[in-house]
């Protein structure tokens, strides 16, 4: 039997548990930004019934930012460490509580500080529980997917957070008019976590050869071509070679540059639809909904483009840079249209424009992470993550009191500045340069 012909029999030979596992990653996405996104979309009715102004919505999402961006790396370290199964597990678990709790704030004494000063600490803690959802995934990405399929399965999962994002402003909608407030419809779709974490952790493995039904076809399909990370330990994260790789540092403002406006879909949009451009309830439902519809056709799109791009021209390198460099270029000539955008349709053209340019960038960035930290890809993807939280964290207290002050245009100026230096960053990212090569360079110098 020639090579190719046994290539070809060991692959049909190969189990699919992989799939199994990038199903369970999906809907896990599908709740975790339920729960961010429900959030928004109530937090105009939370701030009439508490008397809060826009400022006050600012600094609510960006507590939750600033929260998010001091977990990710120790949550994508413990992944790299520890696993999945029981962190995850904890984190969606926490991620519903948090989201129920909100309701309760309601019975504080209204006219004071202290309701604002609760909200602050749930959406603080909210944040810290959410960090670990994408550094934890990326970690079981590099894992459980082979080198061709990172890029798509990032895709499926980033598509499936815009699932998530479309779904919630319609259901939530729907569901505050059915029960006559909102306090009702948290406690509902925080429930979801519970069931997703109940079925999760009495199924999943951390890696492959601890799944009795993965067999070895797939396990050697999973593991091909992959640098060795021999010399490096999971329990020892190479910090130096961390902060001296250009890779991570592109990767990193990369993703800082693009969160700091994007994050405006997953935090204010619901608000500034409602309280600046006037939308009645319904419309604004959808405005904040169809946006990410639009998006979880981009990640998709953007996977699929970057592994085709690999698989058709062997250049791993432009496969994960151009979509996102693409995506950057026009999401940012999108957003200096929006305040010219005086339509209700053209508005929303827009709206999902962005948000689908935007979105290319995802499935190529967390797959970028894969394949440049390997052993280490939790860690990678927390850094990344905790930047674009920090920076989506500055963004949102500058669109608050921008919106306060009464300059909404001003905003999406500063907005598509940031994504021209996004699409600048993403040339210096170069996935033919893993850690694990890099340290191995390193150690044969010594």
């Amino acid at each position: 039997m020639n090579p190719e012909t046994e290539s070809a029999s060991a692959r049909e030979r190969a189990s699919r548990v992989r799939y199994q596992v990038l199903a369970a990653a999906c809907t896990m996405a599908i709740i975790v930004y339920i729960h961010r996104v429900g959030f928004a979309r109530a937090l105009p009715k939370v701030s009439n019934d508490l008397g809060l102004g826009d400022h006050h919505a600012g600094w609510l999402t960006a507590i939750f930012m600033v929260a998010y961006g001091i977990f990710e790396i120790p949550w994508g370290a413990m992944g790299d460490r520890f696993g999945a199964r029981h962190l995850l597990t904890v984190l969606v678990v926490g991620s519903g509580l948090l989201t129920g709790c909100v309701a309760l704030v309601t019975v504080l004494p209204t006219g004071t500080a202290l309701p604002f000063a609760v909200l602050l600490l749930l959406r603080f803690l909210f944040g810290a529980i959410q960090a670990g959802a994408f550094p934890i995934l990326s970690r079981i990405m590099a894992d459980w997917m082979p080198l061709r399929e990172r890029g798509s399965a990032q895709g499926f999962i980033w598509m499936s957070t815009r699932l998530g994002g479309m779904v919630i402003p319609l259901l939530l909608g729907w569901l505050m008019v059915r029960t006559g407030n909102w306090q009702t419809p948290l406690w509902i779709v925080a429930s979801f976590g519970f069931i997703w974490a109940a079925a999760f952790w009495p199924w999943f493995r951390n890696r492959p050869e601890e799944k009795t039904t993965v067999t070895a076809a797939e396990r050697d399909l999973i593991s091909a071509g992959r640098v060795s990370s021999a010399g490096h330990s999971h329990h020892n994260i190479p910090w130096g070679l961390i902060l001296r790789s250009r890779n991570v540092w592109a990767l990193c403002l990369m993703y800082g540059c693009m969160a700091f406006a994007a994050n405006f879909y997953v935090t204010l949009l619901p608000t500034y639809l409602e309280k600046h451009r006037q939308l009645p309830d319904q419309q604004t439902d959808w405005l904040s909904s169809l946006p990410f519809a639009c998006g979880a056709v981009a990640c998709l799109a953007g996977g699929a483009l970057s592994d085709w791009i690999i698989r058709k021209t062997g250049n791993r390198k432009w496969g994960r840079r151009l979509s996102g460099t693409l995506g950057m270029s026009l999401g940012g000539v999108g957003w200096l249209c929006l305040p010219m955008a005086k339509d209700f349709w053209m508005l929303a053209f827009l709206l999902c424009f962005i948000f689908f340019c935007n979105d290319l960038s995802m499935a190529p960035a967390w797959a970028s992470c894969a394949d440049v930290g390997e052993g280490y890809a939790g860690t990678i993807g927390g850094s990344m993550n905790m930047i674009g939280s920090f920076a989506g964290a500055l963004g949102n207290i500058l669109a608050g009191y921008l919106f306060q002050a009464k300059h909404p245009e001003m905003v999406f100026i500063i907005y598509a500045c940031s994504f021209g230096l996004a699409a600048l960053c993403w040339q210096g990212v170069d996935v033919t340069k893993p850690l694990a090569a890099d340290g191995n360079r390193e150690a044969s110098q010594a």
